[in-house]
């Protein structure tokens, strides 16, 4: 299994929604409103996403951020990965997708017993 850890990659996957939202709505201070973050935490977070990459992913056009081509081709991307992201955890949660441990014979009388203890 790989290790995708941040302390690895260096690359902090919490930017990822930050950088999508302002893609979205062309601004930081609207993101910062939808996100419930402050504009300089928005700020940050962008600056901090940019800094990944070899050349800048927006265009400054008054109070307004344009995202380049490369901003839209990596947004549609990283919206489809996020989209799987959501999808595996609600199926797991939902039990349509028994994950490895739940296969592990006995495992329920363990459950029955630790939940009878509380």
């Amino acid at each position: 299994m790989n290790n995708y850890s941040r302390a690895n990659t260096g690359i902090d996957l919490n930017l990822i929604p930050v950088f999508i939202e302002v893609v979205r709505c062309g601004s930081m201070a609207k993101a910062s409103l939808r996100l419930e973050m402050s504009r300089p935490a928005v700020s940050l977070a962008l600056k901090r996403f940019n800094q990944l990459f070899d050349e800048p992913l927006f265009f400054r056009k008054g109070l307004y951020l344009e995202p380049t081509e490369k901003a839209l081709a990596l947004t549609s991307s990283l919206e489809i990965l996020m989209g799987e992201i959501h999808d595996n955890i609600a199926a797991v949660n939902s039990g349509k997708n028994k994950t490895p441990a739940q296969n592990v014979p006995g495992l329920s009388n363990i459950m029955q017993r630790s939940e009878s203890s509380l």
